[in-house]
């Protein structure tokens, strides 16, 4: 009976150990294949410039007031009076007192020379008032009360628009879309393809309207920002005597992206 049972356990023991290897020994092994990475060869740098032109719809008038006197006090006193004339008649054109500002104030000697030595003849006062004007459409009304109430001339007019933060980004944005499609111009022509971005560098550089009026020097910066007077559909106001043209909101960039090969 032992002999019979050792002989039963044999047999099932190899009918197992076929049964194993028909499920696994018999079947090939199957092995997924692995995508060939991009091979890296090199990168290029480019550049991309945008330009975003829009009509002002804010200007800021610069007015001198300037008098002469032989002393000091008389011309400063003389001043202030046309100066007040000056701002009375800015606000009768419905101007805000957030918008009107003295800008810049100088009371200087006047000299006059002769062979042995020089002497002062009188006293210069200058005060130049800043005035922001939310309505394009006031820019004339207002230069025609300040000089018809005194002012002595315009010390600058500077254009600019209320949403320069919102074009900045529009303009770079832009100027980095260029500079990828010359990339990726560049890169097929050679046949390569473009591949990560590895740096970007935005180049950056100023526009300011300034004004002068003996010795003031009024500046606004705006960054990559400059007036194109001579742009075409720019708004011409009343007898068309002012012309402001188009602001135009200006971005470049420098990148560099890896080139790869496909092969």
């Amino acid at each position: 009976m032992q002999t019979r049972n050792s002989g039963n356990t044999v047999f099932l023991v190899i009918v197992a150990c076929l049964l194993v290897w028909n499920v696994t020994g018999a079947r090939p092994t199957v092995v997924a294949e692995v995508p060939s990475e991009p091979v890296v060869t090199g990168s290029i740098s480019v550049s991309g410039s945008s330009a975003i032109r829009v009509q002002p719809d804010r200007v800021v008038a610069i007015f001198g007031v300037e008098t002469f006197a032989k002393t000091p006090r008389a011309s400063q006193a003389r001043n202030a009076h046309l100066s007040r004339e000056v701002l009375d008649a800015i606000r009768s054109q419905n101007i805000a007192e957030r918008d009107i500002a003295t800008a810049h104030f100088t009371l200087q000697p006047e000299y006059e020379d002769n062979y042995y030595h020089r002497h002062i003849v009188g006293y210069w006062t200058l005060n130049t008032i800043a005035v922001t004007l939310r309505d394009v459409e006031k820019l004339e009304p207002v230069m025609i009360a300040a000089l018809e109430a005194g002012a002595t001339g315009v010390d600058g007019v500077e254009f600019s628009i209320t949403n320069l933060r919102q074009l900045r980004d529009e303009a770079r944005e832009l100027a980095v879309q260029a500079a990828l499609e010359k990339a990726a111009a560049m890169a097929a022509a050679a046949g390569l393809a473009l591949g990560d971005v590895t740096s970007i560098h935005e180049d950056a550089w100023n526009y300011g309207y300034f004004g002068s009026w003996r010795g003031s020097r009024q500046w606004t910066n705006y960054q990559n920002v400059v007036q194109d007077l001579a742009a075409e559909g720019g708004i011409t106001l009343e007898d068309g005597s002012i012309s402001l043209g188009q602001i135009i909101v200006k971005a470049q960039v420098s990148l560099t992206v890896g080139l790869v090969s496909e092969e």
